[in-house]
C-alpha cells in the first residue's frame, strides 16, 4: 500500500512544485514589470473654452480676423471637452525600479484636439517628486514636468495647475 502511495504521489507533487513556481514566477514578474500610467489633467474644458474665446475676441479687435476664427474654433471644440490640457506619462514601477529611467511623456493641448504623441522621456523618483524631463522638438530645449507625490499636483517649472491620478494600464495600450 505505501508503494502504491508512493508512485502515485511523487510524480503528483513534482507536478504541483512546478506549478507553483510557475505560478510563482509569473506573480513576481507581473508584480515587477507592471507599468503605471498617471493621468494629470489642468482647467476644464469650459474654462479653456473661455480664454480662447477671449483671444478670438482680442485678435477681432486689432484685425487679426485668421486668427480670431481659429481661435473661435478651439473654444467651441473645448466646449464639450472635459479638460484644457492633459499630460500622461507612463513608466515602470517596480520594487527593482531605478531612481532614473525611461518614460513615455504624452502632453494634449486645446483640450485634446492637438498632441498625444508618445516622447520618450526620463522620470526622477525622488523622495517627494517624480520628475519627468523630455526634449521638446519646437522649442529645442529639454523641458521638466513636476509631480508632487503627496498631492499628485503637477506643472512645468513651479506652476502646479496641473492634477494627477494614476490610472490601470493595460498592455494592449502600448500596441498602439
Amino acid at each position: 500500500m505505501n508503494t502504491l502511495r508512493m508512485l502515485y504521489t511523487t510524480p503528483y507533487k513534482a507536478t504541483c512544485r512546478r506549478l507553483l513556481g510557475l505560478a510563482t514566477a509569473l506573480i513576481v514578474v507581473g508584480a515587477d514589470a507592471a507599468p503605471r500610467r498617471l493621468a494629470c489633467l489642468s482647467e476644464t474644458g469650459q474654462s479653456s473654452a473661455r480664454y480662447w474665446s477671449e483671444q478670438a475676441k482680442n485678435n477681432r479687435n486689432f484685425g487679426n480676423f485668421d486668427k480670431a476664427n481659429q481661435f473661435e474654433q478651439n473654444a467651441a471644440y473645448c466646449e464639450a471637452s472635459e479638460y484644457g490640457r492633459k499630460v500622461v506619462v507612463t513608466f515602470d514601477a517596480g520594487p527593482n525600479a531605478v531612481d532614473i529611467q525611461s518614460a513615455d511623456f504624452q502632453l494634449y493641448t486645446i483640450c485634446g484636439f492637438e498632441g498625444g504623441d508618445i516622447i520618450p522621456a526620463k522620470i526622477n523618483m525622488a523622495e517627494d517628486t517624480y520628475t519627468v524631463s523630455y526634449y521638446h522638438n519646437y522649442y529645442r530645449m529639454m523641458r521638466y514636468f513636476h509631480i508632487d507625490r503627496d498631492s499628485l499636483a503637477a506643472g512645468f517649472v513651479d506652476q502646479r495647475d496641473f492634477q494627477c491620478r494614476f490610472e490601470s494600464y493595460d498592455l494592449s495600450d502600448k500596441l498602439m
